[in-house]
């Protein structure tokens, strides 16, 4: 949960997740839905999705142990480097430094590593292995994280009360404010799309997106590809649409820009049909929230 989310955001969820799932087989067992619709609002959803697939392999294959070792770990869906290091060494006690965002410019700053990208990671992985030799990984792993959260921080790091200092080469080189080197960011591109309202009385028309890509298997209104140029509706069906609204939403890779169109229909014979009052019963992404603030209560 914490992967591109604040400690602030995850604490309430990960309270409601274990009163939910207290067990990793209580967790495999649960269904896709109901996980997707605890997880709303938290955003990469593929973390959950591969939470879901790594306690079914626990479960199944480990009989319900998490395993021991770094190359196990790193086979689980969604465990990446970072994690299963954090694992390995923090839970079992492995020669092996977990290395994230702090790690890394804590140990950019203490060596002054002043290259970027894949090179700049390279030596950071180099000089995290050479310590990985301590007698407590673990504990070095987590002393790292400490420090780059605490006092080496990305902004205004608190060179004066760290320990450190005396043997920190930026710190000497008055460098602490330039290490890491940090490549620029490419241009956010921008998608554009159509989502299409369908209204009976008080209920509404949603629709499950495919298993694989983009928000994979939470529901939405009936909508169109995100394509990279602005495109005229087709609309779903035969009726009198109107514009209600344009959302515009940020996701990791590109910006959308939504445009909602409306409709009321005479019947629900086609389609999944809900409440409006009961969407939040179904995984919503949040680009969908946004979009009922478009859409007002009907009493006919």
């Amino acid at each position: 949960m914490l992967q591109q989310t604040t400690v602030a955001t995850v604490k309430g969820y990960f309270a409601r997740f274990l009163e939910r799932w207290p067990t990793i087989e209580a967790l495999a067992a649960a269904s896709q839905d109901e996980l997707m619709h605890c997880w709303q609002g938290l955003g990469y959803y593929s973390r959950a999705r591969n939470l879901h697939k790594t306690a079914k392999i626990i479960t199944d294959q480990y009989h319900g142990v998490v395993p021991e070792s770094y190359q196990n770990l790193t086979k689980l869906p969604g465990l990446g480097p970072y994690t299963a290091a954090a694992i390995a060494s923090i839970a079992f006690g492995q020669s092996i430094i977990a290395i994230d965002t702090n790690v890394s410019r804590v140990l950019c700053r203490l060596f002054a590593i002043s290259s970027e990208g894949k090179i700049q990671k390279a030596q950071v992985q180099e000089i995290a292995n050479s310590l990985a030799h301590t007698s407590d990984s673990g504990a070095v792993s987590q002393a790292l994280m400490d420090i780059g959260s605490n006092l080496c921080k990305s902004k205004n790091p608190k060179c004066v009360d760290c320990f450190l200092k005396n043997d920190c080469l930026a710190f000497s080189g008055d460098l602490q404010n330039v290490l890491p080197l940090k490549q620029k960011k490419p241009i956010r591109p921008k998608r554009y799309g159509h989502s299409f309202v369908m209204r009976h009385a008080n209920q509404v028309c949603i629709e499950k997106r495919p298993e694989k890509g983009l928000l994979a298997s939470l529901y939405q209104f009936p909508s169109s590809e995100f394509l990279s140029e602005k495109t005229i509706a087709q609309y779903p069906i035969k009726a009198e649409w109107k514009n209600i609204g344009t959302v515009r939403h940020i996701f990791t890779h590109f910006e959308l820009e939504l445009t909602l169109w409306e409709t009321f229909v005479q019947n629900t014979n086609s389609g999944l049909w809900t409440k409006l009052s009961d969407l939040g019963n179904y995984g919503l992404p949040t680009m969908f929230k946004k979009a009922l603030a478009y859409v007002t209560p009907s009493y006919n």
